[in-house]
């Protein structure tokens, strides 16, 4: 029907039932503290030899994320993570652009935070913060190419076997 927003027809919502869904939800704060992030490289490179006709390739098994944390030396100092994304292409793939950036972010963990879960929490969540950073800078740079941006997919940090991993060395 007409009086429906287009995210809420495939479940059949009402404006107003999605309004009063939507006000239910209160998240909670997250006890990862972001004390600043900063792009320290940025490529976006327009592939010449695109061809807007054929069908766009870009497969997520050549995309290349790199994450990097350095634990504070001392306490009450921030965490240190890397987050850097390459996209180097091939002939073999038809894509719009060709990409490299690196976004640095400070992080803390709340005193509240269980200490030996500290590290797992920055190594799965702080390089989200990153990627999503890294995510529109990317696109908002290529909205200013000659082809579409490309809109990178969501990914996800958390794997049990680096929290087994932590767990394993403490």
């Amino acid at each position: 029907s007409s009086n429906m927003i287009p995210a809420a027809r495939s479940c059949r919502l009402s404006y107003m039932e999605y309004k009063q869904r939507k006000m239910k939800m209160k998240p909670n704060i997250s006890q990862l503290l972001v004390k600043r992030y900063f792009v320290t490289d940025l490529l976006v490179q327009a592939n010449k030899s695109f061809d807007e006709s054929a069908p766009m390739n870009l497969g997520f098994e050549a995309l290349q994320i790199e994450s990097n944390v350095v634990a504070p030396e001392r306490e009450g100092t921030e965490w240190e993570v890397t987050l850097r994304l390459f996209y180097q292409g091939s002939t073999k793939v038809n894509s719009p652009y060709f990409f490299r950036i690196e976004v640095v972010g400070l992080f803390n963990v709340a005193d509240s935070y269980p200490k030996q879960n500290a590290e797992w929490l920055i190594r799965t969540n702080a390089p989200s913060v990153l990627y999503s950073t890294a995510r529109e800078t990317l696109r908002a740079a290529m909205a200013s190419g000659p082809f579409r941006a490309l809109l990178l997919p969501a990914v996800s940090f958390y794997t049990d076997e680096l929290k087994a991993m932590i767990n394993k060395g403490k």
